[in-house]
């Protein structure tokens, strides 16, 4: 989702860089509800990887889309459902085949409203962005995998168990070794873990089937570019948690506790990483999951955030 609140959620196509041939990332710049973008360039069609927060985003990343494919088939997946990565792919209806597994596309019909009204709150930028947003599902969907021949470029489109959200959906490019992760991986960024299915023990899992992808590229879901490390270090950050969580529940120590002694332990470990607000959200989930008891979500901190931010705005 969010890596800091610093400046208007924009993306900006003019910065799209070709990391492999035929593989364009139009990287997030470290703009919160921004995320990095694929465009995947074959000679018989164009895959574009995740449309952006609201109308304006998707029209910019369609533009940018369009100009690479010209006459060519356009195609736009996202790696889930989650608004800065799919909420603009009402741009894109008429102009491109949008495809989707079919987890992701039914948490998108359950949740997708709630989470527009959820991502609205999230500042005055991202309301504007937002306004006038319908959901817009996939015209195709698949189970499980689902390869696509651009023209000289091969795509795999694989669904995963749900550790991010319950419609995890990776791209990886097997020539190419390129994989786009979404949010299952944020560089330096604390891994989001957000409502009833997300699951650390899943997500950890997940992590360990990609990396037997051996990737030599990974465009995280935010974030700088990075390598097969990426994916070790998140999972590494993972298990730190999970193991401190499990060795505080041994000692027989009260959740409240936990949370405090437990989160004061992560941050000075992981001093680096951004996103500390969603710590509290990482101890609850494997809390949860260790003891077979119900998730106990904590409140989400974001209006001191959000205020910090308006009031440095001109």
């Amino acid at each position: 989702m969010m890596s800091q609140f610093n400046r208007p959620p924009l993306v900006q196509p003019a910065l799209a860089r070709e990391i492999v041939p035929g593989v364009m990332v139009i990287p997030d710049q470290y703009i919160d509800l921004v995320p990095n973008i694929g465009i995947v360039i074959g000679t018989d069609a164009v895959l574009v990887v995740e449309s952006g927060l609201g109308s304006e985003n998707g029209q910019r990343v369609l533009q940018k889309a369009m100009e690479v494919a010209g006459s060519k088939a356009l195609l736009l997946t996202t790696t889930h459902f989650h608004p800065e990565h799919a909420f603009g792919t009402g741009a894109f209806k008429g102009h491109a085949t949008i495809l989707t597994n079919t987890t992701q596309a039914d948490e998108l019909r359950e949740k997708g409203a709630s989470y527009l009204n959820l991502f609205r709150g999230f500042g005055s930028d991202a309301h504007k962005a937002l306004e006038g947003v319908e959901l817009v599902m996939p015209d195709e969907t698949y189970q499980g995998e689902k390869t696509i021949d651009l023209g000289g470029k091969q795509v795999v489109l694989h669904e995963l168990t749900g550790g991010h959200t319950r419609g995890d959906q990776i791209v990886f490019l097997p020539h190419e070794q390129v994989l786009f992760t979404g949010d299952l991986v944020e560089n330096h960024l604390f891994p989001i873990l957000f409502d009833q299915d997300a699951s650390t023990n899943r997500w950890i899992e997940e992590l360990a089937s990609l990396m037997h992808l051996s990737p030599a590229t990974v465009v995280p879901g935010h974030g700088e570019l990075g390598k097969v490390e990426l994916l070790q270090e998140v999972q590494d950050l993972l298990i730190f948690v999970r193991e401190e969580v499990n060795r505080r529940i041994k000692r027989g120590q009260t959740l409240d506790l936990i949370d405090q002694e437990a989160a004061r332990i992560i941050k000075e470990r992981y001093q680096d990483w951004g996103n500390d607000l969603w710590i509290p959200f990482e101890i609850r989930n494997v809390y949860a999951e260790l003891t077979g008891t119900p998730l106990k979500l904590p409140a989400l901190q974001l209006s001191r955030t959000i205020k910090e931010r308006e009031e440095k705005e001109p």
